[in-house]
């Protein structure tokens, strides 16, 4: 993180500090109204929009056509797989990997026909039944994919296999995330968007042209690997459609939440984007008992409990 970054995030939070010392309170209540209710429904449909445009465009190492189809696949499977409701209420073949039973052993309802449709499904519908040994298996499949069809000039290994594998759970959270959304909030959710006309390839054809050096992993933390900030190269970081100063908050610490995307940095991006809006900018993580922005209602204390609550009552591992 740079120095002046992280001088104002301590700025910050001091001051927040302080204030609720002498005052005994965090913020003055800021109750809603129609004007802020439509500020934020504003806000939360234009991130929808973008995040939906760029989930069908070209991602850090799949083409536009190979990540819209998997996209497709996973934000149609979201809570309407009837061989998922199948397989939760039956539960697992003992003795049988998840992995090999949610590939073989699930009468999945498919849109599509592409090669990790079924992983799509895992994501969105099986989150509690994820662990390392599936997360490796999504890493062998694609090596063996890649492996087949690699153009020249690719440079792939053991860091790109994990940073695609990490690339597809980012998009099929994204999917879930949208998806989940229009669910609560009782709005028509939208059509999934066209792939663009002409197939677009992916950003990078290997780690190194986005990272000053190799991919770090903390297995007490994550299974897969992580992209430090000060890794992230410059030119990357100057692209028109990434925002530094939120990488380098989300990214400083390899504990936060938000860095398990990293080492995909283009589709974390997405990924921060969408939190910025829908959780509270990263930016003011440290600013625990502010409102974090003009269109919300809560402090981000309150913010925390809320997700604690939910996160619980979904059995989330993240």
């Amino acid at each position: 993180m740079a120095a002046g970054t992280r001088g104002r995030a301590v700025m910050q939070l001091a001051g927040d500090v302080i204030s609720n010392f002498f005052t005994g309170y965090y913020e003055e209540a800021r109750p809603t109204s129609t004007e802020r209710e439509a500020i934020r429904l504003k806000n939360e449909l234009d991130v929808i929009r973008v995040i939906l445009e760029h989930l069908v465009g070209p991602g850090d190492f799949f083409s536009s056509d190979e990540r819209a189809e998997f996209a497709a696949e996973a934000f149609a499977a979201w809570g309407d797989c009837k061989g998922c409701l199948a397989a939760k209420q039956r539960g697992v073949t003992e003795g049988v990997p998840f992995a090999q039973y949610n590939r073989d052993g699930i009468d999945h309802v498919y849109v599509t026909n592409g090669p990790f449709r079924d992983i799509a499904h895992a994501i969105v519908n099986h989150q509690q039944m994820l662990d390392k040994d599936f997360f490796d298996s999504v890493v062998e499949r694609m090596e063996e994919y890649h492996t087949k069809s690699k153009a020249a000039g690719d440079e792939y290994g053991p860091d790109e296999y994990k940073a695609m594998a990490i690339e597809l759970a980012t998009v099929a959270a994204l999917c879930s995330g949208v998806r989940a959304f229009f669910a609560a909030s009782g709005l028509p959710c939208p059509e999934f968007p066209e792939k663009p006309s002409v197939c677009q390839p992916a950003q990078f054809k290997s780690v190194m042209q986005y990272a000053s050096g190799p991919l770090n992993t903390n297995m007490a933390i994550a299974w897969g690997p992580y992209l430090n900030a000060s890794q992230l190269r410059e030119d990357v970081a100057a692209r028109a459609d990434f925002d530094k100063t939120t990488w380098m908050f989300a990214t400083a610490d390899d504990a936060a939440p938000t860095s398990k995307a990293s080492a995909s940095p283009l589709t974390c991006m997405d990924f921060l984007r969408f939190a910025n809006v829908m959780y509270f900018p990263v930016e003011d993580a440290a600013r625990f008992f502010n409102v974090p922005g003009e269109d919300r209602h809560l402090t981000r204390g309150q913010l925390e409990i809320a997700a604690a609550v939910y996160t619980r009552t979904k059995s989330c591992g993240y």
